[in-house]
């Protein structure tokens, strides 16, 4: 694919290692940008051998709970689902949501997001009574406001569609990011 007039690909990711060695910050942001940009592209498997490379390497150098590393096992677990491969994804996204549970605390975004995350996999896989709790939990937890108000058009909660429970749930979240996006 092309990006600002030149094709891009692996060999960018080799530049990247030779300037700044293979375990630097720098380095694994360029791998982990083109690596969403493949994904974009629907280059998944190109984009899922880039973010588990980054995956190692942010585990290996930066250590297993820093949240370069959270982000790192979020994208792929966005790869793996955006390939069907929900059961993958799940784990990933829950020993994600695991972490920064314990980390951050229920209360950080952060966290809402990957519960969030954890509760479109689910839905995804027809566990309709836990993806609900668990979106539930995201929107009562401080789920970014642009994350609630796209919650009843996102294709992962398709299978929700039709459930008053998800009904509810979609009314209370579009009245909690009103009520974040008012000047105090």
């Amino acid at each position: 694919p092309l990006y600002r007039g030149r094709e891009v690909g692996p060999r960018d990711t080799r530049y990247s290692t030779w300037c700044l060695g293979p375990g630097a910050s720098g380095h694994t942001g360029v791998q982990s940008n083109l690596a969403n940009f493949l994904s974009q592209e629907g280059r998944y498997v190109e984009a899922e051998k880039l973010n588990r490379e980054t995956l190692d390497i942010r585990r290996r150098v930066l250590g297993p709970e820093h949240p370069g590393t959270l982000r790192s096992m979020s994208y792929l677990a966005d790869t793996l689902a955006d390939q069907g491969r929900y059961a993958e994804a799940e784990k990933l996204f829950r020993e994600t949501l695991d972490i920064q549970r314990r980390l951050l605390g229920p209360e950080h975004p952060d966290t809402a997001t990957s519960a969030y995350n954890v509760g479109c996999m689910l839905a995804r896989r027809g566990n309709r009574d836990e993806a609900l709790s668990l979106l539930r939990e995201a929107v009562d937890h401080g789920l970014p406001a642009g994350l609630d108000l796209a919650i009843e058009e996102d294709p992962d909660l398709k299978s929700l569609h039709g459930d008053p429970r998800f009904a509810g749930l979609v009314a209370h979240a579009k009245e909690r990011a009103a009520a974040m996006q008012k000047p105090k």
